[in-house]
């Protein structure tokens, strides 16, 4: 089980180097065609300016969004896990760190088989 955790949290895990070299360029080439359309509305040259300006402008504004897409999918990870003894049981059991106690999913569904089990007494 934590040996499970341990490659789960190293796969997700990327130098900070390689993820800069790998953003920055698609970072860098959606913010130059922004700008790049901006600077070609603001030059009014006639007909050309609103031609090539405005797709331009569309061009980066997608870019920017699927830029920071990209960085957001390789920037969240899962939330990081400690394991505790079940309560019930003591299996280890991976739970946040901001919880104490814990019980495991096989305690969980045997309570949750008992509990119908009781209603359907009643």
């Amino acid at each position: 089980m934590t040996n499970e955790l341990n490659q789960q949290t190293k796969s997700v895990q990327q130098p900070f180097t390689e993820f800069f070299i790998s953003t920055l360029p698609a970072f860098f080439l959606s913010f130059v065609l922004f700008i790049g359309g901006i600077g070609l509305l603001y030059l009014r040259i006639p007909k050309w300016s609103l031609f090539l300006g405005v797709p331009t402008i569309q061009l980066g504004i997608i870019f920017l969004i699927l830029t920071f897409d990209k960085i957001i999918q390789s920037r969240t990870s899962p939330e990081r896990l400690h394991i505790i003894p079940c309560s019930i049981c003591n299996n280890p059991t991976p739970i946040s760190l901001d919880k104490k106690g814990a019980i495991c999913d096989i305690c969980r569904q045997k309570m949750a088989k008992k509990l119908k089990t009781v209603k359907k007494n009643y």
